[in-house]
């Protein structure tokens, strides 16, 4: 009887192509914008000591451009004129939200942290507006309850926005729209920082995981390629007749 050798591939080849392969598309289906801006409170109504007016804030919101436009939610059918983003679809629409004034800070990483939160875009001939509401049960709170956030970015000159879908176009600046706000909610009462008081707008793309794929790619790369060699070790040998 002839032996026939069948041969079986490392294990560990196996795992670092799938491995390629998973963080690549991965990579492939994020498209990871950041929405940031920063300013001085304007009013505080509820005269909540921790953010007096004058007070500096930031905040930045990362949303994937990927999220499916939910209007017909609200209009019955697709709209070209409105977009409503939000954690409820197939892919969430927010992933990251961060905003601090003074002392006070909230941190939102996980796209179920959001709860009832969205983006809506209005893309009419006469304006153009982003609107970003957070609501969230991480946020600490003010004035005696419960707090929300609320951004407001109205351009009536609608040169802004490309369509309905989450906003990517990186010219957009503080040039880009006559009236803006951002807001935090406390209980019977505003903490605003209003448009004449921001000092800073951008958008831009948000680190993808390209980055860290190709970290751990070549990570593994180098572990795989650091094996000693073992000639025929590294392979099964089964002997039939």
């Amino acid at each position: 009887m002839n032996p026939h050798a069948i041969s079986f591939k490392p294990f560990q080849s196996v795992f670092f192509w799938i491995t390629i392969y998973s963080l690549v598309a991965a990579s492939v289906q994020a498209e990871l914008f950041s929405l940031s801006a920063s300013g001085k409170i304007t009013l505080n109504s509820i005269a909540e000591p921790t953010i007096p007016a004058g007070t500096p804030w930031t905040f930045e919101i990362i949303y994937n451009t990927a999220s499916p436009d939910l209007d017909f939610e609200v209009t019955g059918a697709p709209d070209s004129t409105f977009g409503l983003f939000s954690n409820a679809g197939a892919i969430p629409a927010i992933t990251f939200f961060h905003y601090r004034a003074g002392t006070y800070e909230v941190t939102l990483d996980e796209p179920g942290d959001f709860g009832p939160s969205n983006i809506d875009i209005t893309f009419l001939p006469s304006v153009h507006a982003i609107d970003i509401n957070v609501n969230a049960a991480l946020f600490p709170p003010l004035g005696g309850g419960a707090v929300s956030f609320h951004a407001d970015f109205n351009d009536s000159s609608h040169s802004a926005l490309l369509n309905d879908g989450l906003p990517t176009n990186q010219a957009i600046g503080l040039q880009s729209f006559g009236e803006s706000s951002v807001t935090l909610l406390p209980p019977n009462g505003v903490i605003l920082g209003s448009g004449a008081d921001m000092s800073s707008l951008s958008i831009a793309p948000a680190p993808e995981p390209s980055t860290s794929a190709a970290a751990v790619i070549g990570g593994l790369g180098l572990l795989l390629c650091r094996r000693p060699k073992v000639g025929r070790r590294n392979s099964v040998w089964i002997r039939t007749p």
